[in-house]
């Protein structure tokens, strides 16, 4: 297998996709065929006790990340909290986690990779690789796995910028419409409507998007028509 080939082939594709969603797909796909492994998902952490599966490439994956937060330990998590890197040969006699490993290996999971996903300052959460024999992954897997999982974190990063960037879209929408309203109806400047709304959200204690949406909502539900 020509590992640089594949992995060059799936940067190319994930440029490509439409969604972070897709691009996390894709990761634990590749995730699978570069190690040879049977299972790879994505655990993303809300907090130690609450956590999403936003990619997997089985429902096995699911599982094993619920168990291991049912435990509180497991490669997966202690990869977002310790060493970046955890590969464990067989789960089931690893003496680093005594509940979760014998309930993996219950479920057919028997090696493990788990890789950090984080930017320099930012976690997100972990790659995480399962396959159903023991011994199945090695040092060099371990650092395919990291470039896996660096890919994986520029999808995070990307939907993260997204988001801000359409929050702060929207946040500029409402402020001009809440404007359009206050120029209407007192027959003034934008710089005045503005500046108006500045001094309610100081005066408030709000934030300026708050009081713009009031505006609007108030708008909005004096022009529908009333029932007689």
């Amino acid at each position: 297998m020509d590992v640089a080939r594949m992995l060059a082939t799936m940067a190319l594709e994930l440029e490509q996709d439409a969604t972070p969603q897709t691009m996390l797909e894709r990761v634990s796909s590749y995730a699978c065929r570069v190690l040879d492994a049977d299972d790879a998902g994505i655990m993303r952490t809300l907090s130690r006790s609450q956590i999403e599966t936003p990619a997997q490439t089985s429902p096995r994956v699911s599982e094993a990340h619920q168990l291991q937060v049912t435990y509180d330990e497991g490669p997966c998590l202690d990869a977002i909290t310790g060493q970046a890197t955890y590969r464990s040969d067989d789960v089931k006699n690893d003496l680093r986690w005594p509940q979760w490993g014998p309930s993996a290996d219950a479920i057919g999971i028997r090696s493990t990779l788990g890789v950090r996903l984080a930017t320099t300052t930012r976690g997100y959460g972990s790659l995480d690789i399962y396959a159903h024999r023991v011994s199945a992954f090695t040092r060099a897997d371990e650092e395919i796995a990291e470039l896996l999982a660096a890919h994986a974190t520029a999808a995070f990063a990307a939907a993260e910028r997204t988001e801000g960037l359409t929050t702060a879209l929207d946040t500029r929408t409402v402020i001009g419409q809440a404007q359009g309203i206050l120029m209407q109806q007192f027959e003034i400047s934008a710089d005045t409507a503005f500046q108006f709304l500045r001094r309610i959200s100081q005066h408030e204690n709000k934030r300026l998007v708050t009081v713009a949406e009031a505006i609007v909502v108030q708008r909005e539900s004096n022009a529908r028509p009333q029932n007689s």
